[in-house]
């Protein structure tokens, strides 16, 4: 097996691939992965993100890739009667997160005071034209999807047996050498230095979402990353870190922000009514929870759900 590491997404993104003479393989996907990032970061002035953000209000033809990951974002949207919404970018200027996380230590107020005046529903695309058309001054951010396509184009790319692990978010494809699947761990969000429990995955998704992750002060108040659009302000839901298994890294990376965003109670309730997905949740009370059918991929026979981690 062979293993690289690239920095992208703000995040290491670790490619195992298990197959035969990987070398011009991995070195083609960290170039894919760099141009992927310069394409569609938000952070970028060049990129096509960005140059879509500053023509909000009129229309403007994008690409065909840019036009894919739009269309999902707002069918996902459209699932999850925007819980789950791309045009939370004003809402995530407005507490601060402006530039790239690393780059955050004094957080400077948003200019545009519009948070909550549009949604998703506001967006209009013309697939056939390739042409979008934002409302003024929105802004979409692709953040909350984009790194776990990302990680299945490259499994598409790397073949059979291999593993894009892009800062917890992955995809398991076959397994490692000598194995009937791939071992995670999953961190204990209050403790980096352990894991809660250890799932065995083999041609799945996996995705974490944490509100703990990601925090600064702004204005004397504590913010994240998880901007919940019922509110437009940072998550406050009484569950800290959900993460979901599900058929690609997108979808879990979907399915995990949409539980933490529900809550514990609800959230448990959503993942169990998800046909072919699981997953655990922390509350913020340490409990660790899990959905139904978790008992699949779980490795650690000493665990049960509702233990504190």
């Amino acid at each position: 097996m062979n293993r690289v590491t690239y920095r992208a997404m703000n995040c290491d993104v670790e490619l195992f691939d298990c197959g035969p003479n990987p070398g011009a393989r991995l070195a083609r996907c960290g170039r894919w992965l760099h141009a992927f990032e310069a394409r569609f970061s938000r952070f970028l002035s060049t990129s096509e993100v960005t140059r879509l953000n500053q023509r909000a209000g009129e229309s403007t033809r994008i690409s065909p890739l840019l036009l894919r990951l739009l269309c999902l974002s707002l069918e996902l949207a459209h699932r999850s009667d925007g819980l789950f919404d791309p045009t939370i970018l004003n809402s995530l200027e407005e507490v601060g997160y402006d530039r790239s996380f690393e780059d955050i230590e004094q957080p400077r107020p948003g200019e545009n005071h519009l948070a909550g005046s549009t949604t998703w529903r506001d967006a209009h695309v013309d697939r056939a034209a390739r042409n979008v058309r934002l409302p003024p001054l929105a802004g979409i951010d692709l953040g909350g999807i984009a790194k776990g396509w990302a990680v299945d184009r490259l499994v598409d790319y790397l073949g059979p047996d291999c593993l894009v692990n892009a800062g917890g978010d992955l995809y398991a494809a076959g397994a490692p050498d000598d194995a009937e699947s791939w071992l995670v761990g999953l961190q204990d969000p209050f403790d980096e230095a352990r894991d809660i429990m250890t799932l065995a995955v083999r041609d799945r998704g996996i995705a974490t979402s944490s509100r703990l992750k990601r925090r600064w002060m702004y204005d004397g108040q504590a913010a994240n990353h998880l901007i919940d659009p019922r509110t437009r302000a940072s998550s406050a839901s009484d569950a800290v870190q959900v993460t979901a298994i599900a058929a690609s890294a997108s979808l879990a990376e979907y399915h995990a922000k949409v539980a933490l965003l529900l809550g514990v109670s609800a959230g448990l309730d959503y993942l169990d009514g998800e046909a072919g997905v699981e997953g655990v949740i922390v509350a913020e009370s340490g409990l660790v929870l899990s959905s139904a059918g978790l008992d699949g991929f779980r490795v650690d026979p000493a665990w049960r759900p509702g233990m504190a981690v």
